[in-house]
This record gives C-alpha cells, structure tokens and sequence, in this order.
C-alpha cells in the first residue's frame, strides 16, 4: 500500500507540474514585423500587419526596447518589442489591437498580459502611469492600471484573468489611460487551459485501481 500511495503521489505531481497546453496567442510578444533599433513603427486603424493582430480606433505602435525619450528607456518585458496602444498621433481611446483565438466552450482558461508604465520627469509631461482596457467577446471594458511609474524605465506589471471559453474567444485591449498620456503599454499576452481539478483525481483513481489490480494478480 505505501508503495501504491508512493507511485501516486509522484504521478500526480507530475499532472500538476506538467504545464497545460501551449500559449494560444499569435505574436505574444509583438515580435513580429520587426521595428527599427531604438524606434517604433505606427500602425493605422484596420492594419494586419503585427502578426496576428487587427489594429482597431485609431492607431497603435510596436517599439523597439531601446527606444528612449524623456530620460526613459523603454524596455520590453520579454523579446525585443512590445505594442503602445495609444500610438503616436492621437490617443485615441478607440485604438488598439484584436486577436480571436480558437477556445473550447465551457473549457477555463487562463489570461496574462503586462502593463508597462513610466513617469516623464521633464517639462515634456508625455508619460504618466499606463491603463489599458480588456474586453473579451465583445464585452464591457475593464481597466488594468499600473500606478508604478518609474522615471527612468518601465515597470511592468502582470495581471491575470481566468475566463471560462463559449467558444472561440475574441481579445481586444485598448489604450485606456488619460489623453494626454502617450502610453499605454501590453507586452507578453499568454492565453492557456486550465486543467480542471477533476481530471487530476481521475487520474489519480485510475492509477491506483490499475496498481490495486496488478497487485492482485501478483
């Protein structure tokens, strides 16, 4: 018997350890096109030019991790490139980016995403602490706010949000900070399942029954 519990305990650590499923989102990163060292390309309205994304509103930027301005450097969170979604013209709170990704209904999944903020220290006033807004299908806004703002760098923040799929999923994050702000910083989306609590016991159960029946017949 301890040494079935012994055999148990090792398999299902190993269910919990064992990551669920790899990352559903195209170009997590915004890796791709890749912009100029130390600058950014803007993208108007309706653009599909960032791997797997749409532009909405207005427009949205991917930059370069050593691009400075202000005294800061604006460094990525992960990879080379990470998207502003205010961009550079407007600020537009209509502006962002979209992705559908294909999802199980009823099966939980998983969101996390970083938002990056910095404070201009200079007269300029561009910068401030960074808001960017999520709806999932089609739903209400909801406001993620890094309030840490650096002088010198960006802080990036991660959030998570749990969802529960009704199909394929639609993603769209939008500048959500002031007008006057222009940044609204999103690096490194991750989208994966959830393993449901349930399939861990049956597959603890099962291990045991086909040990308990191996021993039998011993």
């Amino acid at each position: 018997m301890i040494r079935i519990l012994r055999v148990l305990t090792i398999c299902l650590a190993a269910v919990v350890a064992t990551p669920a499923g790899a990352n559903l989102i195209v170009n997590s990163s915004f890796e791709t096109p890749v912009v100029p060292n130390g600058g950014f390309t803007n993208f108007p309205g309706g653009s599909t030019a960032i791997t797997g994304w749409t532009v909405v509103g207005v427009d949205s930027a991917v930059t370069n991790k050593n691009f400075t301005q202000s005294g800061i450097t604006f460094q990525s969170q992960d990879g080379n490139q990470f998207i502003d979604l205010a961009g550079v013209t407007s600020n537009s709170n209509t502006s962002g980016v979209t992705q559908s990704i294909a999802t199980v209904s009823g099966q939980p999944y998983s969101l996390s995403f970083y938002v990056g903020s910095s404070t201009d220290a200079t007269s300029n006033h561009f910068f401030f602490p960074s808001t960017i807004d999520l709806s999932i299908n089609g739903g209400p806004r909801v406001s993620y706010t890094n309030p840490v703002g650096p002088t010198n760098m960006l802080n990036w923040q991660q959030f998570v949000v749990p969802f529960v799929a009704t199909g394929a999923t639609n993603l769209t994050f939008y500048n959500g900070s002031a007008s006057n702000n222009f940044e609204s910083m999103v690096d490194n989306v991750v989208v994966d399942a959830v393993p449901e609590p349930s399939s861990v016991i049956l597959i603890g159960l099962g291990t045991v029954g086909f040990l308990g029946r191996r021993r039998v017949g011993l």
